[in-house]
């Protein structure tokens, strides 16, 4: 677990606003067979610093990206992608955002695609779709009352992001609140699971977990 959460952490830690790579995409093998995705290939990804804490591992953004490990994919059926953040550090109204993908294809290629769901110290969310060089806005950012956010300096929120396939809808849950929905026809959740992670942030992720639903039917969904 610790080998996978490093990996995706020091891939997590290469995040930010989508930029289109310009010419083929370098895909660093980070150990445990992790790999990692920048939004741009003209940036360093060494501009990170990660450590182990009690708590798990703590990384500092540079550039923006995503992390993954190619087995960690889902071809068929009900599943759940779940993964724990706390943010430290971010003043109030701090907008660069951070959470969980599914549906990655094509994700070391020319024209990758995923769906994910994101989260930012201003207490909103958003689930986007990016397609090659497109990004489609699902849900543009707006509050929600399950995002915990950062209210005033030296606020560290934890909240815990998933996105479940279950019973033909593909749900996107904040703290175990269901934010959205969308038919899984549409959401198109199956393939590669991983994490989305912007720049110029300092996290903690302590748990990434990809398996089964929940046993417990999430919390209605709040406004």
């Amino acid at each position: 677990m610790k080998s996978f959460i490093v990996a995706m952490l020091l891939a997590a830690s290469a995040a930010g606003c989508v930029r289109e790579p310009e010419g083929p995409p370098e895909v660093p093998l980070l150990p445990g067979g992790y790999r990692l995705r920048l939004d741009s290939n003209r940036v360093d990804p060494g501009q990170f610093v990660t450590e182990e804490t009690p708590d798990g591992i703590r990384v500092t953004t540079g550039p923006g990206g995503i992390v993954w490990r190619p087995p960690d994919t889902v071809s068929v059926g009900d599943f759940r992608a779940e993964a724990t953040f706390t943010l430290m550090g971010a003043p109030v109204a701090y907008r660069e955002g951070y959470g969980v993908f599914v549906g990655g294809r094509n994700l070391d290629g020319p024209s990758p695609r995923y769906l994910y769901l994101m989260v930012r110290a201003t207490g909103e969310y958003m689930v986007k779709r990016r397609v090659g060089q497109a990004t489609e806005t699902i849900v543009d950012w707006q509050p929600h009352a399950s995002v915990l956010p950062v209210a005033e300096d030296g606020d560290t929120p934890t909240n815990v992001l998933a996105i479940e396939a279950v019973d033909g809808e593909t749900l996107f849950l904040v703290n175990g609140t269901v934010a959205f929905r969308m038919p899984i026809e549409e959401a198109e959740p199956f393939g590669v699971a991983g994490l989305r992670v912007n720049h110029r942030l300092d996290l903690i992720v302590g748990r990434w977990t990809l398996g089964p639903p929940s046993p417990e039917a999430p919390t209605a969904s709040v406004p």
